[in-house]
């Protein structure tokens, strides 16, 4: 790193609010968090105890309700046209299941991303409506979608929207916008994905006809979907997460356990990041590279025999993926700009529409600044923005919505179509912004502690609580900790290209193995006597617990925590 990084204390104080008779740096980590009762431990180690909110609070619910139990009750076609990642496919298999288990006709919908590109589409919207569809639901998408859901109005349909992106500024006419993060929602969660829209939507439809949603059956796509579109995993994004992935190891289904078979492990060790690395990448290749059909097919796939031909396939997709990315990559890097831009613009025609994401999310992490990268045609361009810290990366983007054919997208990934000609303008623009709101501090690497502790310290009964805040993941990470004085052992490069180094550390009679990954290039800077930030991780294919080690420093450095 060319300047170290900051550490920081997620709350200062947090070992002296621990809460006694837990071991200390479990309880120090859990204060870190906020948890400093009993109470709130029980509901962060139980989610399941939590509860739940009225699905009825929801934005446009009770519309949504009456015109899909008109539509089961009159035979009438229910269209579900859904994104192409793995949050819309997740959505279109759970809507397509539960739906038909009430007898409803449904005629599920993934655009093409390559002919379509993202989002409700006029020409699908006429394709399905010509096809006897006289209700239309979009699930991770639509809240954007204000001249094509004014099209289905024309045409003759309802369109009901069950989404989670932020919203704009003037809502679509549609019959219902189910979305958490309207402005005028009283639900009390605004982070549920896509797919836990449509799970709440589902709730609440069987319960308003008397039947209960089975959570056995359906509950391992809402935790897939939620996982892999990095929702954060707090509320009761935590309570579906825990309970769909207990469904998940007890009795997968068919797609799921053929994916995790190609992916290397089995189904009964599955976690939060078994999802997000191993089934996720493999689902969204489809997608990526040439239809997210294949991976809805595997979800909805009945017997062992298809699901393992599918998942073959979208192996196969995946190592296409990453040859795809990595080839991008170095085209992305080539077109660099000067290192002082406050955001990375870069595209070309050599660029891959379907891994323009993925490279911006590199770029955004390796530059430490926001990162927009376009694949530019003929006449249009379509561009994924990825951004890190306080950056709202949709915000920006939206200002500039005069210059847009489309957009949409989060606080921190989003996406848009713009016409070639308007390039140089959007990005005079988006550098301006991106400029006043960003200062030198915002692309300096920051680690953010829960607790510190000698690395011997870490017995048995502190393992096994730190491993209880499990599901991990955006929103709840794993407990980040700080020992110092660490012994180094031994170093080596790994990795295809060498970006990783493997480590092995002692404290005392204590010797951990350590990964730090893309810390290669620093090997030469590692001293024999370090402190280091890292997490306990657990190797999906086997018991062994690891360090996953975030930074270090010389001891002698005795690098200082900010509070």
């Amino acid at each position: 790193m060319t300047e170290a990084a900051r550490w920081r204390w997620r709350r200062a104080g947090a070992a002296q609010e621990r809460l006694a008779g837990l071991p200390p740096v479990t309880g120090t980590a859990l204060a870190a968090r906020g948890i400093a009762t009993r109470e709130a431990a029980e509901r962060f180690y139980k989610p399941h105890l939590a509860e739940r909110h009225d699905p009825l609070l929801l934005p446009g619910m009770a519309e949504a309700l009456a015109r899909t139990r008109r539509a089961i009750a009159d035979g009438e076609t229910i269209a579900l046209f859904g994104d192409f990642d793995v949050d819309g496919v997740t959505s279109i298999a759970l809507l397509k299941l539960a739906l038909e288990r009430l007898g409803a006709a449904t005629a599920p919908y993934l655009p093409d991303r390559f002919r379509e590109g993202y989002g409700l589409n006029a020409g699908a919207v006429a394709e399905l409506r010509a096809a006897g569809a006289g209700l239309l639901i979009t699930a991770d998408c639509g809240t954007s979608s204000v001249s094509e859901i004014a099209l289905a109005n024309r045409l003759g349909a309802d369109v009901i929207v069950l989404d989670h992106h932020s919203v704009p500024p003037e809502l679509p006419a549609a019959l219902a916008v189910v979305n958490p993060k309207r402005e005028d929602s009283p639900y009390p969660f605004t982070e549920l994905a896509a797919v836990g829209v449509s799970w709440r939507f589902l709730q609440a439809l069987f319960e308003s006809l008397g039947r209960e949603l089975p959570a056995a059956e359906f509950l391992d796509l809402v935790a897939l979907g939620t996982v892999v579109d990095v929702a954060p995993l707090a509320d009761e994004n935590r309570a579906i997460v825990t309970e769909g992935l207990a469904h998940m190891r007890a009795s997968p289904r068919p797609g799921v356990e053929a994916l995790a078979a190609v992916a290397g492990g089995p189904p009964e060790r599955i976690g939060a990041e078994t999802l997000g690395f191993g089934l996720g990448p493999r689902l969204n290749a489809a997608g990526r590279l040439t239809h997210a059909r294949t991976a809805l097919d595997l979800l909805l796939a009945e017997t062992p025999a298809e699901a393992q031909r599918l998942a073959a396939e979208l192996d196969a997709l995946n190592t296409q993926r990453r040859e795809e990315c990595e080839r991008g990559q170095a085209e992305a890097e080539a077109l660099l700009g000067a290192e002082d831009e406050p955001l990375t613009l870069v595209g070309s025609g050599k660029l891959h529409a379907g891994i323009i994401g993925i490279v911006a999310g590199r770029l955004a992490e390796s530059r430490r600044r926001p990162a927009i990268v376009y694949e530019r045609g003929p006449e249009f361009s379509r561009a994924s923005a990825r951004t890190r810290g306080r950056f709202d990366i949709v915000r920006a983007i939206r200002r500039e919505r005069d210059l847009l054919e489309r957009h949409g997208g989060h606080r921190a990934a989003a996406g848009f179509t713009i016409r070639n000609e308007r390039l140089p303008e959007f990005r005079e623009r988006i550098m301006n912004t991106a400029a006043e709101q960003l200062g030198p501090d915002d692309r300096r690497a920051t680690f953010t502690i829960d607790a510190e502790a000698p690395l011997a310290a870490l017995n048995g009964l502190e393992i096994k609580g730190l491993t209880r805040f499990e599901p991990c993941g955006q929103g709840n990470r794993r407990p980040v900790l700080l020992s110092r004085g660490v012994e180094l052992r031994d170093s080596r490069r790994v990795g295809a290209d060498e970006r990783h180094l493997r480590l092995k550390v002692r404290d005392g009679a204590a010797t951990w193995p350590g990964i730090a990954f893309r810390r290669g290039d620093e090997q030469a800077e590692l001293a024999q006597e370090l402190d280091i930030v890292y997490t306990l991780s657990r190797e999906w294919r086997g018991e062994r617990m690891e360090l996953e080690v975030l930074d270090f420093a010389p001891s002698a450095e005795r690098r200082g925590v900010e509070v």
